[in-house]
C-alpha cells in the first residue's frame, strides 16, 4: 500500500471515479483504486451505486477482492454478491480466514451455500460447516480454525518448525497454544519465550498456564467484556471437554463492539436494526413503523388523560400552558437515566447486583435535579403570572414527575436484563411514551387535588 493512502481524502476522488466508470475506462479506474487499502475500497464503493460497486469489483485482482468483500457493509455486499456465480464466490471463500469465509456462506440462500461448498478445497469446506453450527453471536461464530498449537512435550526446535509449516494459514502469530496429546488447551507460550529458549527446551517448561479462555457458547458481547477487562489480543475458545477448536483475535471483536452500540442505538432511537447505508425505503419503513406505532397509541392514551382532565385545565388555563415544559423535562430525566442504566449494562460496569445501590443513588439525583427545576419553574410562574400558590403546586408537580421519570428510567432496564430480554429494548419510544402517560397523570391528578387546598 503506499504511504500516503492511510491521508488520502477518498471525497476528492468519488467524482472522478464515478466520470471514468460511467466513460469505462477501466484502467484508469485501476490506477487509481490500485494503491488503496482494501478498507478504503470498501469504503468507496459504499458511497457507489449498485451498477458502479460491481463496476469497481470486477477489476480487483483476485488476491485483493476477497478482502474488500470482508471490509464491505452487509447490504452492499448483498449487492455485489448478487452479481457473482458461485465459482466466483468459490474462489473468493478459498482465499479468506474461516470465521470470515463461513460468515460469507452464512449470507448466501442454501441453494448457493451448498453449491461454494462444492466448490471450494475439502479442508475449507469441513471447517466452514463447522463453524456454521455455532450460532452467529456466539464466540463459536466469531472464531477462526487457523491458529498454532504445539504440544506440551515438543521441544522448542520443534515448536519453531510448526510455526514455519503454518505461517501461511496464520498471519497474525500473537502465541502459541499448548495443548496434551489428546487436544486439552493446557496454556500458551509466546513468541518471545520461544526466540530466547534453549532449542532442546521443554515447551511445558516455558509455556503459561494461568491463560484466559473464552467457551465456544458464550456470547459475543460477553466475550468483548473479557477481550476489555484482560487486554487481550487474542484468546483461544474451547469446547465443553476444554478441548482447543479456535481463536478469536482483537479485530474480530472490535466488529463485535461495534455491532452491538449500533444495535443498541437503533433500539434507542426506535429503529431497530436498520442499517445506515440501506436503500431499500421498504425495509427502513419496516424497521421504524412498529416503534411509532407504539409512540402512536401510547399518545392515544396521553390525548384521553387530556380529555378526562378538561374541566382542570377550564377552570386553570394556565395548566395547559406548562404541559409542554413539564412533559419534556420529565421525558429527558428519565432517558438520561436509562441511557445511563444500558450502557452500563452493556460494559458490565452496572449489574443486577448493583440495583439497590442505582436505584438509591437516581433517587437522590432525581430530588436535586427536581428541587433546582422546581424553584426555577415557581420563579417563572411567580414572574409570569403572579400566582404563588399555582407556582408552588406546579414545582411540587414538577419534582414528582421528575423522580418518576428517573426511576423508572433506571427500574426498566435492571427488570430487562432480570428476565434475559436487552435492556436496550427499555430506552427507545417504549420508556418516552411511558412516562408521557405516567407523568400526564400525576400532573393532573396532583394539580386537581391541590386545588382545593391551594386555590
Amino acid at each position: 500500500m503506499n504511504p500516503g493512502t492511510k491521508d488520502l481524502n477518498l471525497e476528492e476522488i468519488f467524482d472522478n471515479i464515478r466520470y471514468l466508470i460511467k466513460k469505462e475506462q477501466k484502467n484508469l479506474v485501476l490506477n487509481i483504486i490500485a494503491d488503496l487499502h482494501p478498507a478504503d475500497i470498501a469504503e468507496l464503493m459504499s458511497h457507489l451505486d449498485d451498477d458502479e460497486r460491481r463496476f469497481i469489483f470486477n477489476l480487483l485482482p483476485s488476491e485483493i477482492s476477497h478482502e474488500v468483500l470482508v471490509e464491505l457493509e452487509e447490504n452492499v455486499k448483498e449487492d455485489v454478491l448478487e452479481g457473482m456465480d458461485t465459482s466466483q464466490i468459490a474462489e473468493m471463500v478459498n482465499e479468506m480466514d474461516s470465521d470470515d469465509a463461513a460468515d460469507l456462506v452464512s449470507d448466501l440462500s442454501a441453494e448457493q451455500a451448498t453449491e461454494v461448498l462444492e466448490k471450494v478445497e475439502d479442508e475449507s469446506s469441513e471447517e466452514i460447516q463447522e463453524l456454521l453450527l455455532y450460532p452467529e453471536d456466539t464466540a463459536g461464530g466469531l472464531m477462526a480454525k487457523e491458529y498454532v498449537a504445539v504440544n506440551a512435550d515438543m521441544t522448542e526446535k520443534d515448536a519453531i518448525e510448526e510455526i514455519r509449516k503454518k505461517h501461511q494459514d496464520v498471519e497474525d502469530l500473537y502465541y502459541c497454544f499448548v495443548t496434551d496429546d489428546f487436544g486439552t488447551l493446557l496454556g500458551t507460550v509466546s513468541l518471545r519465550d520461544l526466540i530466547l529458549a534453549e532449542p532442546n527446551t521443554k515447551i511445558r517448561d516455558i509455556m503459561k498456564q494461568d491463560i484466559i479462555s473464552i467457551d465456544s457458547d458464550m456470547d459475543q458481547e460477553e466475550v468483548a467484556k473479557i477481550f476489555k477487562k484482560y487486554d487481550l489480543v487474542v484468546a483461544p475458545v474451547v469446547n465443553k471437554r476444554h478441548k482447543l477448536i479456535g481463536r478469536i483475535t482483537i479485530d474480530d471483536v472490535v466488529d463485535v463492539i461495534d455491532e452491538e452500540i449500533e444495535e443498541d442505538l437503533g433500539r434507542i432511537a426506535g429503529t431497530g436494526e436498520e442499517e445506515i447505508l440501506e436503500d431499500s425505503v421498504l425495509e427502513i419503513s419496516r424497521s421504524r413503523l412498529p416503534w411509532l406505532f407504539i409512540s402512536f397509541f401510547g399518545e392515544m392514551v396521553s390525548a384521553l388523560i387530556l380529555k378526562s382532565f378538561s374541566a382542570t385545565m377550564e377552570q386553570i388555563v394556565a395548566t395547559a400552558f406548562f404541559i409542554p415544559l413539564v412533559m419534556a423535562t420529565g421525558g429527558s430525566a428519565g432517558q438520561q437515566s436509562s441511557i445511563i442504566v444500558v450502557r452500563g449494562l452493556g460494559t458490565g460496569e452496572i449489574g443486577l447486583k448493583d440495583t439497590r445501590r442505582r436505584l438509591k443513588r437516581e433517587f437522590f439525583v432525581a430530588l436535586l435535579n427536581g428541587a433546582v427545576l422546581a424553584a426555577l419553574i415557581f420563579l417563572l410562574v411567580v414572574i409570569l403570572l403572579n400566582d404563588y400558590a399555582f407556582g408552588t403546586l406546579l414545582s411540587i408537580t414538577l419534582i414528582t414527575i421528575i423522580m418518576n421519570a428517573t426511576i423508572f428510567g433506571a427500574v426498566i432496564p435492571l427488570f430487562f436484563k432480570k428476565i434475559n430480554i436487552d435492556p436496550a429494548l427499555a430506552t427507545g419510544p417504549f420508556v418516552a411514551t411511558f412516562n408521557d402517560i405516567i407523568g400526564l397523570m400525576i400532573y393532573f391528578i396532583l394539580l386537581t387535588a391541590g386545588m382545593k387546598f391551594f386555590l
